[in-house]
């Protein structure tokens, strides 16, 4: 195939609203980052729903109903906070209905600075737990905005490739890249694509490597990297568009 005829082809949107298959996460997000679409992404799995605010392509914010997901439980996991401070600060929460980040930087327990930014780790990590997702459905509303100050901003292909690169499922990344015998090659459009993504230099070897066809296994051979990350590496480079199977 062509590369240059492929590549010049735009993304044919999807549906904004349907069931959540294998692939679906990384596609919905990188169909969203390169429609620069603005609005209310809702992904819910029997009780649990998660929902991820997009600002012109971009990701802002994300909230979920998960206890696992709250910030007490990050603080107390990651050490911040001892079991005794947490337990403390949510009794006052439930008493006064203040946000527990407002609890702690009253008690002096953490500085502001530092809460807005294990805010900001809560709303990477529920963002990027969407993407082990294999079940559930998925809606996108167009327009609304997330009326949170705190935000974050990430390019929705960019949260495509750490979303992709922290799935633990060789499965999933082995159904849609193929065996390795499946070859590669960079599409036209690959310098501008990772122009200001987060690729890893041994991800840069790889594209390198598929300036001409090139299959998984030698790139398997070739890299650095662990088999089951050059999978995952050559599957996040597939959905942005650096690469195709030739």
């Amino acid at each position: 195939m062509d590369r240059s005829a492929a590549s010049a082809a735009s993304p044919e949107p999807g549906p904004r609203q349907g069931e959540i298959r294998s692939d679906t996460i990384p596609k919905l997000f990188h169909e969203l980052s390169v429609s620069r679409a603005t609005g209310l992404l809702t992904l819910r799995d029997g009780k649990l729903k998660k929902t991820i605010w997009l600002n012109e392509g971009r990701v802002r914010f994300a909230r979920s109903n998960s206890r696992e997901d709250r910030l007490s439980q990050f603080l107390l996991k990651e050490n911040v906070l001892s079991l005794d401070d947490t337990l403390k600060a949510l009794e006052i929460c439930l008493l006064t209905k203040d946000r527990l980040g407002e609890v702690l930087v009253k008690r002096k327990v953490l500085s502001q600075k530092e809460v807005d930014r294990w805010v900001k780790v809560q709303v990477e990590e529920i963002i990027y737990s969407v993407f082990n997702w294999n079940g559930g459905q998925y809606h996108f509303e167009e327009g609304q905005g997330c009326g949170e100050t705190l935000t974050v901003d990430l390019s929705g292909d960019a949260v495509v490739a750490e979303g992709i690169r922290r799935m633990r499922s060789w499965a999933r990344a082995y159904e849609h890249i193929g065996g390795l015998n499946t070859e590669y090659r960079t599409t036209r459009d690959m310098p501008l694509i990772i122009k200001d993504l987060p690729v890893r230099a041994e991800e840069i070897h790889l594209l390198d490597m598929c300036d001409e066809p090139t299959t998984l296994g030698e790139m398997c051979q070739a890299s650095a990297m662990g088999d089951f990350e050059v999978c995952h590496a050559v599957w996040w480079l597939y959905v942005v568009g650096a690469l195709m199977k030739s």
